[in-house]
């Protein structure tokens, strides 16, 4: 065995130099790819939550247009946290279910039960909520990347406190009252949500049952609290 040379040991820090170069170009690569996605999901969101109340007319146009964003937000969101590999990877698992059951209505005869179909988009978007929020804590995370988690993370708990409203109305009918549009329903929980979550409360929509006041009211509290304690943590943390 030749022993090594004056030049095998002048090359060892080059080579851990350059190893050190690449990690950091591949760390860099994925944190500009993790933020575009991030970018995307809130455009994604912004259109889920305002655009798309606004514009369809027919159950059938809402039906197919949440079925399209609810895919794209959820796609987006798992390559958006990418950075927890763990997180991703049931949050894929979680996503393909939860999509499978939705597609599922489009292509086979019958409709599956409604509240296990929202259950698992509920399920999949408290996970994403999870990833996101880990994200927008991480030290390692950059500012504007925090800041546009944070505006993501309220978002979707608007969009998870819309869909358990839409769960809880489908289960129990008489559980809301006053104007509520039958022929797009979902539109109407989305409203809903941001309403309270904002503490508007316009009163046009009005939770009657215990179990939906109880949700509307831990909904108006994180409001509250959201602004207070989030984005005051938010600021006080380190830039990376």
């Amino acid at each position: 065995m030749t022993p090594p040379t004056a030049e095998h040991h002048a090359a060892l820090p080059e080579a851990r130099a350059a190893r050190a170069r690449l990690r950091g170009a591949q760390q860099r690569v994925s944190a500009a790819f993790r933020e575009r996605m991030l970018t995307v999901l809130l455009i994604l969101l912004l259109l889920l939550a305002f655009a798309l109340p606004a514009a369809v007319q027919t159950a059938f146009q809402a039906k197919l247009l949440v079925d399209i964003l609810l895919t794209c937000v959820l796609i987006t969101g798992t390559l958006a946290v990418s950075a927890n590999r763990r997180l991703m990877l049931v949050l894929a698992v979680l996503a393909f279910l939860a999509l499978g059951l939705r597609w599922s209505e489009w292509i086979l005869a019958g409709e599956l039960l409604p509240l296990v179909r929202e259950a698992s988009v509920l399920i999949t978007l408290l996970v994403l909520a999870t990833a996101v929020a880990i994200n927008v804590f991480s030290r390692t995370t950059d500012l504007s990347e925090r800041v546009v988690g944070t505006v993501i993370l309220y978002l979707l708990i608007g969009m998870i406190w819309g869909i358990g409203y839409l769960a809880i109305a489908t289960r129990h009918p008489g559980a809301f009252t006053q104007a509520v549009d039958v022929s797009v329903p979902i539109t109407n929980w989305i409203y809903f949500s941001f309403v309270t979550l904002t503490t508007v409360g316009y009163g046009d929509i009005l939770p009657v049952s215990r179990l939906a006041r109880s949700l509307a009211s831990l909904e108006a509290l994180i409001g509250q609290l959201y602004p207070a304690i989030i984005i005051a943590r938010l600021v006080s943390m380190p830039r990376a």
